[in-house]
């Protein structure tokens, strides 16, 4: 759709990023980081896009280490707010599409910003990761705990519809005041204060 509408490759690539996070979250999204590489045939010369986490400012070589210095078993590791970087997905995104975009970067979130609000139907795979993580998942608490599992603490089954409507909220800010709204202002310190609450 977004190439119909006259889109670049890179518009369609953020746009399909987008729907992405909301229905395949286990993946891919807003969170993380990526690389991307971009052809440009006229210039016959292939640009290559860092878009990796870093490490927060403050992580120190004894971060994944337990008291004795041995270090800490893979999942109490990963689980939680040690492991969180500081994400490079959407700086990445804005800047290929300074360089290469054709369509405005608000009207890219527009599929993924319906999607959030309407509805999406969890695909199998999405129920699968989902119920492979379930005791992970409740462990983390809400929202996230209510948003994939059901009361009995189960994985929400393929087909069922699923509607976000808080990350409809992030993506319409996201659109209107690019990758800043993310990364400084009430997203950012929500994030924030979510990694340092964490057990």
């Amino acid at each position: 759709e977004v190439l119909r509408r006259g889109g670049s490759a890179i518009d369609a690539a953020i746009a399909t990023q987008m729907v992405l996070n909301l229905v395949e979250p286990q993946s891919s999204g807003i969170g993380g980081g990526a690389f991307l590489l971009h052809f440009d045939k006229g210039a016959n010369k292939t640009l290559a896009y860092d878009g990796r986490e870093t490490a927060p400012r403050n992580a120190k070589p004894d971060l994944f280490l337990d008291g004795a210095g041995k270090p800490l078993g893979f999942l109490a590791a990963v689980d939680g707010g040690r492991s969180v970087g500081t994400p490079g997905l959407l700086r990445m995104l804005e800047a290929a599409h300074k360089a290469h975009g054709k369509l405005p970067w608000k009207d890219l979130f527009e599929p993924a910003i319906q999607l959030s609000e309407e509805g999406f139907a969890i695909s199998p795979r999405m129920s699968v990761s989902i119920a492979g993580s379930a005791a992970r998942i409740k462990a983390q608490g809400e929202p996230g705990a209510s948003y994939f599992l059901n009361a009995d603490g189960s994985a929400k089954a393929a087909g069922t519809l699923l509607k976000n409507p808080e990350f409809a909220a992030t993506l319409k800010a996201i659109a209107v005041g690019g990758a800043d709204a993310f990364y400084r202002g009430a997203i950012a310190q929500d994030i924030v204060n979510k990694v340092n609450q964490h057990p």
